[in-house]
């Protein structure tokens, strides 16, 4: 099995199309039939690190199948260390240790448990061994998190470790759960299947983390659908309008421009139908409704199981995904070309997604005390008035030495 070379359907793994596994922080893959023979460049995936533990023919008691790979996204962690690695007749297991650039929880590092456990395996020994090798990591990383994933087949290891919760909830072989997630995280993960991978019996699984920042709430607009028939439409409600019946109601200029102005809209909502949807924030603007409609009908084929179906409206989305971007790409080539400054300028508020800031008033305290003392000092009764200042001078005034002048009358 080659993870690079073809997911479901012969979608690429790793392509630009593919973000659910290009984004991901690690891809964990059991009975990767590796050896020797394979080298690593032929398993490279770009932007990823490759950690492998193939099976070991003396120790595992036969030489085909096996082995475990993990893969590291290195825009999430490029500080990774293999721990150690367990290959028996009963059990496979590879730990590495990983130190992200970031993290939403305070832990130092998070160590991946990869698991393979044959059928023919003996259950309570293989789970009693990994569950000791796992009790003697966390007392040598007591600040680190441990998850366990890997395919388990018949066993279940919420017996060994109770406080660790398995997170796959959705079948990964016809009806049977067999793949599993454990970690000590409360609600961390949720499980989505997605399609086999080459000629794989288990489909993938995407664990997605239940923790989502805050988003805004998506804006009802309103649109007017302007064509040739309706703007005809209302030039005629235009022409058939005695104006002088308007100029008669009214007596100022103010009155009459706000008169017609009131008319203009109601012929306008009269004549020029409407249009309603929703927009969120995380639209891109290259996303047209007809493209919405064809990935619904993809996830449609893939939750009816239709494979076929399924790479026909896969093809169809990514065909018609590159059109729009190319549609998109002269629109805003236009809007540049053109000598109107307006469109420039959305233009480029379009690419940089910029957004005017609201305005804030600055919160000063001593600011909103000094008017609420200056605007009250007459409504508030018993209002202590305001001390003499040290600095003014308490002597009497003496008049002027000069008598003041007097006019004659």
């Amino acid at each position: 099995m080659d993870p690079a070379t073809s997911a479901s359907g012969g979608q690429p793994l790793h392509s630009r199309t593919n973000k659910d596994f290009s984004n991901s922080a690690a891809l964990c893959f059991t009975e990767s039939w590796l050896n020797d023979a394979i080298p690593d460049n032929a398993l490279h995936l770009l932007g990823f690190q490759l950690f492998r533990a193939d099976r070991v023919a003396e120790s595992a008691g036969k030489s085909r199948g096996g082995g475990t790979c993990v893969y590291i996204n290195e825009r999430w962690c490029t500080d990774v260390t293999a721990l150690k690695k367990t290959c028996c007749p009963d059990l496979e297991a590879f730990f590495i240790t990983c130190k992200p650039f970031y993290s939403p929880r305070e832990f130092s590092s998070f160590i991946l448990v990869s698991v393979y456990i044959p059928p023919q395996a003996h259950v309570s020994s293989a789970l009693q061994h990994l569950a000791d090798q796992i009790t003697h990591t966390e007392q040598q990383h007591p600040d680190s998190v441990i998850i366990i994933l890997g395919d388990f087949n018949k066993a279940n290891l919420s017996h060994e470790l109770p406080k660790f919760k398995q997170y796959i909830s959705c079948p990964t072989r016809d009806k049977n759960i067999l793949d599993h997630c454990y970690t000590t995280i409360k609600d961390a993960y949720r499980s989505v299947p997605r399609g086999a991978l080459g000629l794989s019996d288990h489909c993938l699984v995407h664990l997605l983390p239940t923790y989502r920042p805050k988003s805004a709430k998506p804006i009802v607009r309103t649109v007017k659908r302007w064509t040739c028939k309706t703007k005809q439409d209302l030039q005629a409600c235009f022409e058939c309008t005695d104006w002088s019946i308007l100029e008669a109601a009214v007596t100022d200029l103010d009155e009459l421009t706000e008169t017609v102005t009131s008319y203009i809209s109601f012929c306008e909502d009269m004549c020029i139908p409407t249009r309603t949807y929703l927009t969120f924030n995380n639209d891109k603007p290259w996303f047209t409704s007809k493209l919405r409609h064809l990935r619904q009908a993809k996830e449609d084929a893939f939750r009816n199981g239709d494979r076929v179906l399924y790479n026909q409206a896969r093809n169809i989305l990514n065909k018609e995904i590159r059109v729009a971007k190319r549609g998109y790409a002269k629109k805003l080539e236009k809007q540049f070309l053109s000598n109107d400054p307006a469109s420039v300028w959305k233009g480029l508020k379009d690419i940089t997604i910029y957004k005017t800031p609201s305005p804030s008033t600055e919160a000063n305290q001593q600011l909103s005390e000094g008017l609420n003392e200056i605007y009250c000092r007459f409504e508030t009764a018993g209002l202590t008035p305001h001390a003499p200042s040290e600095n003014l001078s308490t002597q009497p005034l003496t008049p002027p030495a000069t008598p003041p002048c007097t006019s004659d009358q």
